[in-house]
């Protein structure tokens, strides 16, 4: 056989090794749990070995052999995910009563899922308290409790508009400097501001700083329950009474 069908060949038993599953959590969350990228690719070695070679506990030898890392490193690696609660060696004994040993990943996948479950629930945790600061702070400024209309509106804001809780505390901020404290003033502040592309507090409170010198605003001439609109008049929205 030519040296080409050699290649081909050696290629094709290449390919036919097929490929390792990894869980993208590995991925996601390693750098959130504390692992290194030297750790999180001895893992992955001990994973290739286990699942393609079936050697359940590789030697260290044998690690070396495919890392860039002395055996002194990858023993002290070694330890650190043991320590770390990342890697359990087990030891097992089969039906003849010979006694062998293995690398264990599930402590390494707990603590992957447990961080990504944190991570998501903290995420929620965060939204839920910018929901109730905002709702807090208008029905302060309201000097009331917020009316179901009210509510379905600073909802709205958030959840459809995409506007940020600091956004809309600007908003409010600028209704009450303007002293027209109520939901529909404010939701028209923020209509204003998303037309022209305002989305930081600074850039807000700018904004308006410019427009009260013009004391002219743009308004939509469509009713005030319905929030789209394709043609608009000028509106006075520092001086509306």
């Amino acid at each position: 056989m030519d040296r080409k069908g050699t290649i081909q060949t050696a290629l094709v038993h290449l390919l036919e090794e097929g490929s390792i599953s990894l869980p993208v959590v590995l991925f996601t969350e390693y750098k959130r749990v504390g692992l290194s990228e030297q750790e999180v690719m001895l893992l992955i070695h001990i994973m290739l070995y286990q699942e393609k070679e079936q050697k359940p506990f590789p030697t260290v030898s044998e690690l070396e052999e495919r890392m860039n890392c002395s055996s002194d490193e990858i023993v002290r690696l070694l330890q650190q995910l043991v320590r770390g609660g990342f890697l359990q060696i087990e030891e097992e004994v089969n039906e003849y009563g010979l006694r062998s040993e293995r690398y264990s990943t599930s402590p390494l996948l707990q603590q992957l899922v447990a961080s990504f479950i944190n991570r998501e629930n903290g995420d929620s945790s965060l939204e839920e308290e910018a929901y109730s600061n905002i709702f807090r702070l208008f029905e302060q400024e309201f000097g009331r409790p917020l009316s179901p209309m009210e509510c379905e509106m600073l909802g709205q804001w958030m959840d459809e508009d995409g506007h940020s809780e600091e956004l809309i505390e600007a908003a409010l901020r600028e209704a009450v400097f303007c002293g027209k404290v109520n939901i529909r003033y404010i939701d028209r502040i923020l209509l204003e501001w998303q037309r022209n592309h305002i989305r930081t507090p600074e850039e807000a409170v700018e904004y308006s700083r410019k427009f009260r010198q013009k004391g002219l605003l743009y308004q939509s001439t469509v009713k005030e329950n319905k929030r789209t609109a394709t043609s608009f008049s000028f509106y006075n929205w520092v001086n509306q009474e």
